[in-house]
């Protein structure tokens, strides 16, 4: 039972998001900067934010060839270029809120791994198609560097995307939530909504803490929570994608840099603070992987394991430190989901497995929505 002050100082707000990933810290952060004297909370479920937001391998993405091959086949040239465009707007929309040093942001460019001359044959293609969307060719062939990376004699072949980077998922996420604090942005963690009354005004919102039941209330509530929309809106074309990662130790003498996809951007890796971060493979079991439990898959993770000490670093003693998994959402598009779900609740969700990259502009376009409504 709630206390006299806790009813009247920390239960109703003019917005509520739901989630606390990039794209719910986002939207409260721009919403709060225009509209400063609206009571904003954020609700969240885990301790910390539980989809992909801090889990995530920290790469500053936008489709390798191959995977824009991959897309072609689901969607028009012109939907192929809106979605890319997104996708470097959102990245530059997350610099400008923070800042490269906030971020750790590092140019490094992205690299696709081929083990053929079929991604190289598209480079002139991509570079054409894509040219009102990057501020030059983005993609070239740089094969003849493959003799500086200690990479398997099956790579033959190596293309470069001069616009991708990496970042510091840590950082990032952390620097997103300092801000809103200092914004007087409440942030509940460990706070689980299990309901929506979406018909009464204001909103009621149910959540679950600690085994305690707290109604909040809200003028308008923003659902922020990517996968897990589909527990309150299981009408949405959300499906789960779980991403399994794994790190090493730190390996000696490591002097590999920059961001790295393979096998249609299912498979990739990078180098932070002397190890090798390694993720993906979710291809390999599609079904298993349509999962919102945090758990491990073996089968994935040995083929990751392989991979790493017979493709990316043979001949090297390695070591994994650990591992853990992410929850996406895909759907039938890889267009985001930016809509107004009903009366005063508003939803923000499918980021395809790019949240780093898009989330930002994500919520820069659900502000938008949430001004004009």
């Amino acid at each position: 039972m709630l206390s006299y002050w806790e009813r009247v100082s920390f239960v109703s707000y003019d917005l509520i998001i739901v989630g606390s990933g990039i794209v719910g810290l986002s939207t409260a952060i721009k919403y709060k900067k225009k509209h400063p004297n609206a009571t904003i909370a954020i609700l969240e479920r885990g301790v910390f934010p539980s989809g992909a937001s801090t889990k995530n391998a920290g790469f500053a993405c936008f489709g390798s060839i191959s995977e824009l091959d991959d897309d072609l086949k689901e969607c028009s040239e012109d939907e192929l270029v809106t979605l890319t465009d997104k996708r470097y707007r959102g990245i530059r929309e997350l610099r400008k809120l923070l800042g490269d040093d906030a971020l750790q942001f590092e140019p490094v460019g992205g690299y696709e791994l081929g083990f053929d001359q079929s991604a190289c044959d598209r480079i002139e293609f991509y570079n054409n198609l894509l040219d009102k969307v990057f501020p030059s060719a983005p993609f070239s062939e740089v094969t003849k560097d493959l003799k500086n990376y200690p990479f398997s004699k099956k790579v033959t072949h190596l293309i470069k995307h001069q616009f991708e980077g990496t970042i510091h998922t840590g950082k990032m996420m952390g620097s997103l939530i300092d801000l809103a604090l200092e914004l007087g942005i409440r942030v509940y963690t460990g706070c689980e909504v299990t309901q929506m009354e979406s018909d009464t005004y204001p909103i009621r919102v149910h959540t679950v803490s600690n085994k305690q039941t707290v109604e909040f209330r809200a003028t308008r509530v923003a659902l922020c929570t990517n996968a897990f929309t589909s527990l309150l809106l299981p009408e949405l074309d959300l499906k789960p994608g779980r991403g399994q990662v794994l790190i090493t130790k730190p390996i000696p003498n490591l002097h590999l840099k920059g961001s790295f996809h393979y096998h249609r951007g299912y498979h990739y890796f990078r180098t932070i603070d002397n190890r090798i971060l390694l993720g993906g493979g979710r291809q390999l079991d599609k079904t298993g992987e349509t999962s919102l439990a945090f758990e491990p898959n073996d089968t994935i993770l040995d083929q990751l394991k392989e991979d790493l000490q017979r493709l990316i670093l043979p001949g090297i003693e390695i070591s994994i430190e650990s591992n853990w998994s992410g929850i996406m959402a895909f759907g039938k598009s890889k267009n985001p989901i930016v809509k107004k779900a009903s009366e005063n609740v508003f939803v923000a969700a499918r980021l395809g497995g790019m949240g780093v990259a898009i989330g930002a502009g994500v919520a820069d376009d659900l502000v938008g929505l949430l001004e004009t409504q």
